[in-house]
C-alpha cells in the first residue's frame, strides 16, 4: 500500500509541478532535459502538463507569445476496455506498452504565434507560423499559419491576411532574420500596412543578393 501510494503521490507531483514560466526552476529543468525545446526571443509564462512516462516534447519557434496551458503526453487508451491506467498505478510489469499512456508525438508551435491566456493546447497538435490563438480556447488538431482560432473545440474564426500576402510571409520568414536586421525592421513589422512590408523585405533580400 505505502508503495501504491507514493506512486501515486509521484504522479501527481510531477502533473502539478510543471505549471511554471520560463524564469522558474522547472521551466529551466524541462529545457536542459530538452523536453522544451524554445527558439530566439520566445517568451510568456505558459503552463506545461507532463505526465509518468512521457516522452513527448514542446517544440516552439522564434519570436512566438505564450500563454496558455500546453499538455504534453497524458493521452489514455479509448479503444481498450477501460481507461484506467492499471499497470502504471499497480505498479505492474509492462507499464506504459499496453496504452497508458498512449504517444501523441511532439507539439510544434511555430514563429510569430500568439496563445492567449487560458487558452488549451492538446498534446501532439501543431500551430502555424503566424497563427493566434484566442483566449479560452481548446486546440484539438492543427492549426494552419495565420489563423485565428477560438471556442471549444477550436475553430478558425479568420485569417490574418490575404493567401498572397501569408504565401509572402511564409517565404520571407522574418523571424529567421539576424537579430540587428530585425531591429532594424521593427518600423515596419509594428505596422499594419502588410504590402508595405512585404515590398521592404523583398528589396532588402533583392539588395542583399546584389
Amino acid at each position: 500500500m505505502k508503495n501504491l501510494l507514493r506512486r501515486l503521490l509521484y504522479t501527481y507531483r510531477r502533473v502539478h509541478s510543471m505549471l511554471v514560466g520560463p524564469d522558474n526552476y522547472t521551466w529551466k529543468r524541462l529545457v536542459k532535459s530538452g523536453r522544451v525545446v524554445q527558439g530566439p526571443q520566445t517568451y510568456g509564462i505558459p503552463a506545461v502538463l507532463t505526465y509518468y512516462l512521457g516522452t513527448e516534447r514542446l517544440l516552439v519557434g522564434n519570436y512566438s507569445s505564450l500563454g496558455g496551458t500546453y499538455l504534453l503526453g497524458g493521452k489514455h487508451s479509448v479503444e481498450n476496455v477501460t481507461t484506467y491506467p492499471h499497470r502504471i498505478n499497480f505498479g505492474m510489469e509492462g507499464m506504459g506498452t499496453d496504452g497508458y499512456p498512449t504517444p501523441t508525438g511532439d507539439t510544434h508551435v511555430g514563429s510569430d504565434v500568439w496563445t492567449c491566456a487560458g487558452s488549451f493546447m492538446m498534446s501532439g497538435i501543431t500551430i502555424g507560423d503566424g497563427a493566434i490563438i484566442a483566449a479560452g480556447s481548446v486546440v484539438t488538431r492543427d492549426v494552419p499559419p495565420y489563423a485565428i482560432v477560438g471556442g471549444n473545440p477550436a475553430k478558425l474564426i479568420r485569417y490574418r491576411f490575404t493567401p498572397e500576402q501569408i504565401e509572402a510571409l511564409l517565404e520571407i520568414k522574418w523571424w529567421d532574420w539576424p537579430l540587428e536586421e530585425v531591429r532594424e525592421a521593427v518600423p515596419m513589422l509594428a505596422q499594419p500596412d502588410i504590402d508595405a512590408f512585404i515590398d521592404y523585405a523583398r528589396s532588402k533580400k533583392g539588395a542583399t543578393a546584389s
